[in-house]
């Protein structure tokens, strides 16, 4: 369904760091009193060249998710963060060696089995109860994060969480910074127990993805 997937983009320099804090208010509102909405930025944050509409649409839709997996309360971490993704990890999960933003959004909610992550990104997908939910929203953060030649990539444990990380290319245009922090791309830190799923438009993309990996 290519409505799900592709959407008309009106990419420019974006500062993230700027986008989260014109967020938080709308964000707090929306997911109620009983979650706290924590924002964390970074020192030296790499702009990215996206559609910034576009991308508030995505990080709402991300804490609505998350809040949905919190019946009872609990915290949505939003944190942003430079990353380099190396030759060897690019390779492994079809993705450009280079820097990277990363926008992740993290919760203390129910998780999610394997089965429900394999199946997350596709159209009409939901486990919500009818009329609760399209299941368009999570489809189409994914279409959206691939035009802008990022990824998406989820990490999940039933009953610890869920984090949803989307990784943007760095903007090397004229609005680029200085280098700022830059951590590691962040597949080696994988425990036991995790399930990690990466998200391609290609059938031979690999699936990946606690926490904003560090």
């Amino acid at each position: 369904l290519a409505f799900s997937r592709r959407q008309t983009l009106d990419p420019q320099p974006t500062d993230v760091n700027r986008l989260m804090k014109g967020m938080t208010d709308l964000i707090q509102r929306t997911v109620g009193p009983s979650i706290v909405v924590e924002t964390i930025g970074a020192t030296g944050l790499w702009p990215t060249l996206v559609d910034a509409s576009q991308l508030e649409n995505a990080l709402l839709n991300l804490c609505i998710n998350a809040r949905d997996a919190m019946p009872d309360g609990g915290r949505i971490t939003i944190e942003a963060s430079n990353r380099w993704i190396d030759g060897d990890v690019a390779r492994a999960h079809d993705m450009p060696e280079g820097h990277y933003l990363s926008l992740c959004v993290t919760d203390t909610g129910t998780g999610m089995t394997p089965d429900v992550i394999a199946k997350a990104f596709d159209p009409f997908f939901t486990t919500k109860p009818i009329g609760q939910g399209t299941g368009l929203g999570l489809s189409m953060i994914y279409g959206f994060a691939n035009q802008s030649g990022g990824r998406v990539l989820i990490q999940s444990e039933v009953g610890k969480g869920t984090a949803i990380s989307l990784y943007l290319p760095r903007y090397e245009g004229t609005a680029a910074r200085d280098e700022g922090d830059v951590h590691k791309a962040p597949f080696e830190f994988t425990q036991s127990g995790e399930t990690i799923l990466i998200v391609d438009d290609e059938p031979t993309g690999a699936h990946a993805a606690h926490r904003c990996p560090r």
